[in-house]
């Protein structure tokens, strides 16, 4: 499917592609450079949302999956057309002209690597020249990203989300209206390689007078009635691209559902302390009550017990919340994307 407007454009108009993917994203990567050809005429950057620790070993996963040339992103690293660029752990992957650039800055809707920033920051090199591609995932990741590209002019596409093993992120993107094409994984190969130019030419940043637009488009923004799960400040609303968002002073940014499900970890969090600690007081309770029959002191005694009947029951109510809001959830994590193992202990 194709929105409608959507420019047909000729061959060989892209320089760089960032392919963002999440939960179910694994499997369906490995599919969508598997088609790919080794003279591919652009470089494609990956963002596969995977835990703070550990080892990313997609890299090795997707080098088993085709003859193109997969490596780990690092800092500093120079894009080249035909090679695959992954985002390692713990760190954003954003585009600084032709180069990389690895951040450790703020958690973006509770990720990092997020693929937010990669979007948005190869949109401000690469403009027009810009494909974004978003792959299977839950919640509302990459909607902003999308809407970044096209404002700079680029193009973007979204695996069907009746074929991703998880629809939610593909589909937020096409409720957005940030989305050109909507394609199966075989589609999304093939706009890929007809995007991508000459393999042997360099590839440099774009200097395009409507590229300056991107550092305006966020609305000033108002403070909203909420706080950051991740840090406690203020968070203010505003808009990206037409998609609304919530960022704190120090960057954590959130869309709408990010928020609603990094709330929901934070909440469960702090009930799991609660439970916690209404355990460990009602533990207490009984044993003063022990000591206090010892001493033929059963008026304290009662009172001791009642206390602990009550944190018990309190208790109870907070462990049968928990468990009802654990039924259902989707995990938006690909851990077999995930070694535990020291990067030099892996062969």
């Amino acid at each position: 499917m194709t929105r409608a407007g959507a420019d047909e454009r000729p061959a060989g108009w892209a320089d760089v592609a960032v392919v963002g993917a999440s939960a179910g994203g694994v499997g369906v990567l490995q599919d969508l450079v598997r088609r790919l050809p080794t003279d591919l005429g652009l470089a494609v950057l990956v963002v596969l949302h995977l835990p703070t620790t550990g080892v990313s070993v997609l890299s090795e996963i997707l080098n088993r999956a085709t003859a193109l040339h997969v490596v780990r992103g690092e800092d500093g690293m120079h894009l080249s057309r035909g090679v695959v660029v992954v985002a390692p752990t713990d760190h954003h992957m954003l585009v600084d002209g032709a180069a990389l650039r690895l951040s450790r800055g703020a958690l973006v809707n509770g990720h990092r690597p997020a693929v937010d920033p990669t979007l948005e920051t190869a949109a401000r090199s690469y403009g027009r020249h810009t494909l974004g591609v978003l792959l299977s995932g839950t919640l509302d990741d990459g909607v902003v990203g999308l809407g970044t590209v096209q404002t700079a002019g680029g193009l973007t596409a979204v695996q069907d989300p009746v074929e991703a093993p998880y629809p939610g992120m593909p589909q937020a993107a096409v409720d957005a209206g940030v989305v050109d094409h909507v394609l199966s994984t075989r589609g999304l190969a093939d706009l890929i390689v007809t995007a991508g130019g000459d393999e042997r030419a360099p590839l440099e940043p774009h200097d395009e007078e409507h590229l300056l637009v991107l550092d305006e488009v966020a609305a000033p923004g108002v403070v909203s009635s909420f706080t950051c799960p991740n840090c406690g400040g203020a968070l203010w609303e505003r808009q990206r691209n037409g998609v609304v968002t919530f960022e704190c002073r120090v960057g954590h940014r959130y869309s709408p559902a990010s928020l609603f499900e990094v709330q929901g970890t934070a909440l469960d969090d702090a009930l799991w302390a609660a439970h916690r600690a209404l355990l460990e007081r009602a533990d207490l309770a009984r044993r003063m009550a022990r000591r206090m029959r010892r001493s033929s002191l059963g008026a304290p005694a009662g009172k001791y017990d009642r206390t602990a009947e009550d944190a018990e029951r309190r208790a109870s109510i907070v462990h049968e919340a928990l468990m009802l809001s654990r039924q259902g959830q989707e995990t938006d994590q690909p851990d077999e994307a995930v070694s535990d193992e020291p990067d030099g202990a892996r062969r």
